[in-house]
């Protein structure tokens, strides 16, 4: 079947009636449809074959957010993030199905009725980006070209994230070569309007071709903050550690505070990762999460580590962990192996992400708990291996607790460490 654009009454795999064109970007163009089988309105993308982009680069970002977007769904999704159901064939070329969203660009909010001025309010969208961030984050996804033309926004201020070409996973890339199109993305679906600004600024710089630092969670800390700070002022510089005091707008301080740690250049310098950030405008309080320590026993790696981090295994194009082993002697490591947060109180928790399981003793080594994750379960069940009943995927951390991944008898056994007491 030869490719040929859809117009405006065709129909998609007889269920699905196109009725206008809602935008057309570098990557895709977006259609408002109705389902006809529920009598839901969505929106349908296909690639935009014979634009600016070659046929072979549009194939490939449309294949990764497809990908992407699967992943989300599987995940049980979020209300944050745009809804996917599902990819049909027509007019020669694939077409997502995804959720049609009834609100405005937040860039285009911004222009057309001014800079929000309530620290509040603000706060209340930024809460709603981060969740959903953190949500990507936890899936081991990085969106890394976040940006106001990629959030939608209602009219209670409930942001929702569109358009995932540029969403990836934890991949130990360097620099940001790939080709764009000078047209920024959002619609009502998650496309690029034509006539969008650019605001490219909100890109981390260590996306930027030839950086030397490494992306990651923190890299959408970084867009994030310069969206906040877009709310705040109406435009943000490419600088370091923006803030919108430096444009005498009046700003509560906390507010003011996490704006500019969120934005600085040094990757070491932002919160780790979109949790840290949300957690800090939910208190109103800019200070830097808590840290502790893993020591990897037996050698003298020591790593600080922040809620959020992670511990796994180098592979050629999985996720990239935070603590990432060199050494691949190992294979039942998984590539995000487990994970590190804390909760309101400061209480530390290590949460098993892979297979094989994590161990923790207390203090002495030798006594050892299981920790699963809900798919190392599902494998070992489908692997006909009996699963306790009460076997959980997390447990809370006390200094001098031993970690061991895979198994207490592997070399991977790190102790943890965390001077500073919860609160009461």
């Amino acid at each position: 079947m030869s490719m040929s654009e859809p117009t405006v009454g065709d129909e998609l795999a007889d269920r699905y009636e196109i009725h206008e064109q809602l935008g057309r970007g570098g990557f895709g163009v977006v259609w408002d449809a109705t389902d006809t089988d529920t009598g839901r309105s969505v929106a349908l993308k296909h690639p935009n074959y014979g634009g600016n982009a070659p046929d072979d680069l549009v194939d490939k970002y449309f294949e990764r957010e497809t990908d992407v977007l699967e992943d989300i769904r599987d995940a049980g999704g979020h209300p944050n993030i745009m809804g996917y159901y599902g990819t049909e064939r027509g007019f020669g070329m694939p077409v997502l199905v995804v959720e049609s969203i009834d609100g405005d660009e937040l860039g285009t909010v911004v222009r057309n009725n001014d800079p929000i001025t309530d620290d509040d309010e603000v706060r209340e969208i930024g809460i709603g980006v981060c969740d959903a961030l953190s949500f990507l984050h936890d899936h081991d996804l990085i969106y890394r070209d976040l940006k106001p033309d990629n959030i939608m926004i209602d009219d209670t201020r409930e942001p929702k994230i569109i358009d995932f070409t540029t969403a990836k996973g934890f991949v130990p890339e360097r620099g940001g070569a790939e080709f764009t199109t000078g047209t920024s993305s959002g619609s009502a679906a998650g496309e690029s309007n034509a006539d969008s600004t650019v605001p490219g600024e909100f890109k981390p710089p260590e996306l930027n071709q030839g950086s030397e630092q490494r992306q990651g969670p923190w890299s959408d800390v970084y867009s994030i903050g310069k969206i906040l700070c877009f709310l705040k002022v109406g435009w943000v510089p490419d600088d370091d550690g923006v803030a919108p005091s430096d444009f005498g707008i009046d700003t509560a301080p906390y507010m003011d505070e996490i704006i500019r740690r969120s934005t600085r250049h040094d990757t070491v310098d932002r919160y780790p990762n979109a949790s840290v950030l949300k957690r800090s405008l939910e208190n109103r309080d800019a200070t830097m999460p808590t840290q502790a320590s893993v020591h990897w026993l037996g050698r003298d790696d020591r790593w600080t580590i922040s809620p959020g981090d992670t511990i796994g295994r180098e592979t050629p194009d999985g996720p990239r962990p935070s603590i990432m082993l060199e050494d691949d002697r190992h294979k039942a490591l998984s590539a995000v192996h487990c994970r590190f947060d804390t909760d309101d109180r400061g209480n530390w928790t290590v949460i098993d992400t892979s297979l094989n399981g994590t161990y923790i003793s207390k203090h002495d080594e030798r006594e050892w708990h299981l920790l699963l994750s809900e798919a190392g379960q599902e494998r070992q069940q489908r692997h006909d291996k009996s699963v306790p009943d009460d076997l959980e995927a997390s447990s809370e951390l006390e200094s001098g607790d031993t970690i061991a991944l895979v198994s207490p008898s592997y070399p991977e056994r790190f102790y943890f460490q965390f001077d500073q007491q919860p609160a009461e």
